[in-house]
């Protein structure tokens, strides 16, 4: 993961640094390590680190640490060595096991937020709105954003310049999940965000793969299940919509779609690879079921088609089709 002599270099760098971590990171790091409110944390744990280069450093000092104990063995405790880095009781107590799969939590945690905030207009705007407090130090390279923060009393990034500096996010929150697994290799969450973010990147391989990885290993329905979903999206996505609906039918065989609702959008999706493939008539049926079981869905349903042309025009070749939409809005296909 990474070579010996830069694990050490850096070790010496944050010795040596007069680096004083902030109260607030502080408390927060302990919060994302304790899995206290973690999307929130997470959040405010990663706008600190953009602003503060002192505990920016200190967080990568964590991160070689663990990572240097899980793939060099570095002899010594773990607990010991990160204590030896600030003086930080972060971990007092903990087995060097217990700090490793708390670590993983925590980069799987900040590695999502990297991620949304490139891919999701909204959680990008709330970590735009997030304040960030710096002490202010004597010394040290945080100086300059401290008083900043003095006179604005935060260090918000807009939202526009958070959007432009998407794909390096999208990098760094790649970097921070494959950290996370390498420390964790079951970790069906990170895999799963490893998914999307491969997704973003447009690299449909290593998606698969890392959906693959939780399909055919986890012991965890739902978690197989949101893999089988984004499985059946990149096979709809690459037009192969036979092995799409297969991945689709096993959520439903699961069981989930009849005990969740939030999984109901599944029967709709299967309507789209049937219309996909030509099968009208079962397109048809499984649409009238959805009509008639599923209300809230049904509402849904009607308003995706409406965005989706050509599979409303195979609708409106299909007379029982058009009839059940007709049923709800006489005028739905002249939309």
């Amino acid at each position: 993961m990474y070579e010996r002599t830069n694990f050490l270099e850096a070790i010496r760098t944050v010795r040596s640094s007069s680096r004083i971590l902030c109260a607030a990171f502080q408390r927060d790091l302990s919060a994302l390590f304790d899995g206290e409110l973690p999307e929130e944390t997470a959040r405010k744990t990663m706008v600190h680190i953009e602003a503060c280069s002192d505990c920016s450093e200190f967080f990568e000092a964590i991160r070689l640490q663990a990572l240097a104990h899980k793939d060099l063995a570095v002899p010594g405790s773990l607990a010991q060595r990160i204590r030896r880095l600030n003086g930080e009781d972060i971990f007092d107590g903990m087995t060097d096991s217990e700090i490793l799969r708390r670590l993983a939590s925590a980069l799987y945690q900040l590695g999502k937020a990297y991620v949304l905030t490139a891919t999701d207009e909204d959680y990008r705007i709330r970590v735009a709105e997030e304040p960030v407090t710096i002490d202010t130090f004597e010394s040290g390279e945080a100086v300059e954003a401290a008083h900043a923060a003095k006179k604005t009393g935060a260090c918000a990034t807009g939202a526009e310049a958070l959007e432009h500096k998407a794909e390096s996010h999208l990098a760094h929150g790649r970097q921070l999940l494959d950290e996370a697994l390498s420390l964790k290799p079951k970790f069906a969450e990170a895999q799963l965000y490893l998914g999307l973010t491969c997704q973003a990147q447009k690299d449909a391989v290593g998606a698969e793969k890392a959906y693959q990885q939780v399909f055919l290993h986890t012991d965890r329905l739902v978690n197989r299940a949101h893999a089988a979903i984004q499985l059946g999206m990149l096979h709809d996505h690459a037009q192969d919509h036979a092995r799409a609906l297969r991945f689709y039918r096993w959520v439903v065989a699961s069981g989930l779609v009849a005990r969740r609702e939030d999984f109901g959008f599944v029967l709709y999706n299967i309507a789209v690879q049937h219309l996909s493939l030509g099968n009208l008539e079962a397109a048809a049926t499984l649409l009238a079921d959805i009509r008639q079981s599923r209300p809230t869905l049904w509402v849904q349903v009607r308003n995706w088609l409406r965005d989706s042309p050509e599979l409303r025009t195979q609708l409106q070749m299909h007379a029982s089709s058009r009839a059940l939409f007709e049923a709800d809005e006489p005028r739905y296909f002249a939309a």
